[in-house]
């Protein structure tokens, strides 16, 4: 059975409006910074406030008289979620779609998220009883268990998005750089840096909440097409039609065994699911609440003094700074050294802040430091399995993203991580954490310290191991020409010509510059009629200038 295939994503009007082979400005602000950037905003606003909201506005725990109630409502839409992940991953290997392998899920991802994200914060039924519980059970399930995996199919997305690797690399910084930039604006200081003190965090109505959510959600759906529309997947494209020469069929056909010896005795997918196992501790460890929280219980943060605001603009501005900054060091000195050198730079800051972290100067200027050296660690680290996925399609034939072994495998992993999913709330209930008070005790104090600065040092020093023995880096030049042979021997079998991707970019940029050149000469010579010049004289001019800034250079 093949998905999608005939589907309203197979037609004229469902397609990418990206032609080029190569990534274009245009597709790296629409379709990989502003589209993607925008959706990360209502998941950020989701996340952040979903906790908050359901321990401070609806007080889950207290309505229902059990600490472990968020507790047990995470972990059991988590494990119920697993046959949706198994059967997410067995659509994607056997999607055959013009659209792609993934973006049509993605973009079906985000509209489910926005439609049960709102609906796990609206409910019709009162607060504390059981078929209003039953309802956050049910959009906690679509939310988390449907339309986030879907949606998270993005990254897959990003990894078939080019052969080019240092185009790739650039590509996923870019997109952490949506999550940093465009989501940390907005959201850091927009929502919980403003917003939460000023307005949220007194509504006990929820009213303000309600209107918060639908409005970002409405903004991700809209920027969901601008992601889709300006995306493309060039290595399925490519694969598909080398699928097609080999079996007839452009879906993977590996047996499901072999696929899990594959990926399980990979040296570089094993090292890349430690760093899965990771960034999932470091993400549930922290929580959505735990700077709100720090700022807030530690440092004294709150409405009047401005705090939040204060110490997000002035701890935090190094992650804006290392959106242009790693791409380029990354570029010069590969993805592998620029983050174990980030690494050690996050822990020496975490290590300054927990000198005195209750003073609020030691806190900022920790902040400053390992937020230096965050932004690499948090954001580099698909770059590593991306190259994983490399070596797989290298020593195998077949790229590993989105089959059913990379389904299994990832839901094994979640289902092993689901008890962390709300130990941030349960660390806070369990250590005596009181819902609207100026003030908490030592341990839950001790507690907030441990899940904010523990989870950026407990990652980084996984990611500095990781990449002392991941050095598929410098395979990959011998790696992508063997792929690229293979793809030239494929259209051979096919009767058709072989353009390299880089004979493809440099030929296109040769038209664009012929084309802007000719364009430049009507508007000479047009010029030149209306005010009766002549064109000899004028295109002599330009050039001698042109010649001038030539030689300059």
């Amino acid at each position: 059975m093949q998905y999608l295939k005939g589907s309203i994503f197979d037609r004229d009007a469902m397609q990418t409006k990206v032609t080029s082979n190569r990534i274009t400005g245009k597709e790296r602000f629409l379709g990989h910074l502003l589209g993607p950037g925008f959706v990360f905003v209502y998941y950020s606003v989701v996340m952040g406030l979903r906790e908050l909201y359901y321990m401070d506005i609806m007080r889950i725990n207290e309505v229902y008289a059990n600490n472990y109630t968020y507790l047990a409502m995470t972990i059991f839409t988590t494990l119920t979620g697993i046959a949706t992940g198994f059967f997410i991953n067995h659509m994607t290997e056997r999607t055959v779609c013009r659209a792609g392998r993934f973006r049509p899920y993605v973009l079906m991802g985000t509209w489910i998220m926005a439609v049960a994200g709102f609906f796990m914060f609206w409910s019709p039924f009162g607060t504390g009883t059981l078929p209003h519980l039953i309802w956050l059970y049910v959009f906690n399930f679509l939310y988390n268990c449907v339309g986030i995996p879907l949606w998270n199919l993005k990254d897959q997305m990003v990894s078939v998005t080019s052969r080019n690797l240092l185009e790739r690399n650039n590509v996923s910084t870019l997109r952490s750089a949506a999550t940093n930039m465009v989501a940390g604006v907005v959201v850091s200081l927009g929502i919980v840096g403003a917003l939460y003190p000023a307005v949220l965090q007194k509504d006990l109505s929820g009213k303000s909440w309600l209107i918060t959510i639908g409005a970002c959600g409405i903004l991700a759906v809209i920027f969901s097409f601008v992601e889709y529309f300006w995306t493309r997947e060039r290595i399925t494209e490519d694969n598909q039609k080398v699928l097609m020469d080999t079996d007839g069929e452009a879906a993977i056909h590996v047996p499901l065994l072999q696929q899990l010896k594959n990926a399980l005795t990979n040296k570089y997918y094993l090292l890349s699911l430690l760093i899965t196992f990771g960034m999932l501790f470091y993400s549930n460890l922290q929580g959505g609440n735990s700077r709100v929280n720090m700022i807030t219980y530690i440092l004294g943060g709150n409405e009047q003094n401005g705090l939040q605001m204060i110490y997000l603009m002035a701890a935090m501005q190094p992650m804006a700074f290392g959106v242009v900054v790693v791409p380029i060091l990354a570029k010069k000195f590969g993805a592998r050294k620029i983050v174990r050198i980030s690494s050690v730079i996050t822990v020496i800051g975490v290590a300054i802040a927990l000198i005195n972290p209750y003073n609020f100067g030691v806190a900022v200027a920790g902040g400053l430091v390992f937020s230096c050296g965050i932004f690499a660690v948090t954001n580099m680290y698909m770059v590593f399995g991306q190259q994983a996925n490399d070596v797989i399609e290298y020593k195998y034939g077949y790229r590993p993203e989105g089959t059913l072994a990379l389904g299994i495998i990832t839901t094994l992993i979640t289902a092993l991580m689901s008890p962390l999913q709300a130990i941030y709330e349960t660390g806070l209930s369990m250590n005596g954490y009181v819902a609207g008070a100026m003030t908490q005790n030592d341990a839950v104090n001790t507690w907030i310290l441990f899940a904010y600065y523990g989870s950026y040092a407990i990652f980084a020093i996984i990611m500095f191991v990781v990449c002392i023995f991941f050095d598929a880096e410098k395979k990959m030049p011998e790696i992508h020409a063997e792929l690229r042979r293979r793809a030239k021997k494929a259209a051979e079998d096919r009767g058709e010509v072989y353009i390299a991707p880089e004979d493809l970019e440099r030929m296109e940029m040769e038209k664009a510059a012929k084309e802007l050149e000719a364009s430049r000469i009507a508007q000479l010579k047009e010029k030149c009629a209306k005010k009766g010049l002549d064109f000899e004289a004028e295109e002599a001019k330009y050039q001698a200038k042109l010649a001038k800034k030539t030689g300059k250079k």
